[in-house]
């Protein structure tokens, strides 16, 4: 198996279980990520099939063996498998944080994926406290003082073309809807939330402490956690409260990716039906947290203590988020 390197500029994390879909996508991206270091976190309990020998392959047995009694926070047979690439990420310092699914594949794109990506990632914003009426200059009245704060970006929401991203309710009411590249980046607005989806995901390594995958689908043992197909849209609420409160920004489009497969719908259902009562009130709760602390790290512990005791799959939830701070160092 490859080594993770301290070289490269992107760590790329995908998770699996289709050893099919993995090699395609390999081939599809190959030269995209040449240089860069690519996991490849498979969902099962040791490694089924063979890789090539330039990406880093890990299953359950090497989550187990490295995190030890901290290994149930990594929640399995759920995509949110993939924050254990994100602390392998942590540990080697990488600069940016790539992870998409193994169903989407490389959008045509004038300029490589990667160099749009940082493009993103490396835009400063405009303060959110004047709104500029105009594009490529300041008007008369716009405070010089506000001119020259820029807002860092710390997450990158790259979206998709082909099928989109839908809860099962709505992939049944439209199961012809498609959609088109994208070209264009945006902020999202100081103050709102928005659906994180982990399919084409970017960030910068600062972020890692706030984009632990939440325990959804399985535990290690079998035993199944209340929600399922939430882990990336709350983990995106927790974020986002998070961003604003610091200064940071965050973006969302271009570049997307073709994702080429469609989740069976009643299935989503199902595994959607209890989640999707609590998310509907989750962002109010989530949104009405007066931070005290002024780092990432503290400001994840103060999510973690707020939703402890909503019920009893929260205050495991808290108690993982704990962990997940604890093994950042």
């Amino acid at each position: 198996m490859k080594t993770i390197s301290n070289k490269a500029k992107f760590t790329i994390v995908i998770p699996t279980i289709r050893e099919n879909n993995i090699n395609e996508f390999l081939s599809k991206w190959q030269h995209e990520f040449k240089g860069q270091d690519i996991l490849i976190i498979e969902d099962n309990p040791t490694k089924t099939f063979n890789l090539p020998s330039w990406v880093a392959h890990f299953s359950w047995e090497d989550i187990d063996k490295e995190l030890g009694k901290d290994s149930w926070i990594i929640p399995r047979r759920v995509a949110g498998i993939r924050s254990y690439g994100f602390l392998k990420a942590w540990q080697k310092k990488s600069q940016y944080i790539l992870t998409l699914d193994d169903d989407c594949l490389p959008e045509k794109y004038e300029e490589k994926f990667l160099s749009l990506v940082e493009k993103a990632l490396e835009t400063k914003w405009d303060s959110d406290q004047w709104w500029n009426t105009v594009k490529g200059f300041y008007p008369r009245g716009y405070p010089y003082k506000i001119r020259k704060l820029k807002q860092e970006t710390i997450i990158h929401h790259g979206l998709w073309s082909n099928i989109p991203d839908l809860d099962g309710i709505t992939q049944k009411q439209n199961p012809n809807l498609r959609t088109e590249p994208f070209a264009k980046v945006e902020k999202v607005p100081f103050g709102k939330f928005y659906s994180m989806c982990s399919m084409n995901l970017s960030f910068k390594i600062k972020a890692v402490p706030m984009l632990y995958f939440l325990l959804m689908s399985e535990d290690r043992q079998g035993n199944k956690w209340e929600y399922d197909r939430f882990d990336d849209i709350w983990a995106g609420i927790f974020s986002k409260k998070i961003a604003d409160h610091l200064g940071f920004a965050i973006s969302s489009g271009a570049p997307s990716v073709i994702h080429t497969r469609a989740s069976n719908v009643d299935t989503n259902i199902q595994k959607e039906k209890k989640g999707i009562e609590v998310n509907e009130w989750i962002w109010e709760k989530i949104s009405k947290i007066k931070f005290h602390s002024n780092d990432l790290k503290g400001c994840y512990l103060e999510v973690a203590e707020e939703i402890e005791n909503i019920n009893p799959y929260f205050k495991k939830l808290s108690q993982a988020m704990k962990t997940w701070i604890s093994l950042l160092k």
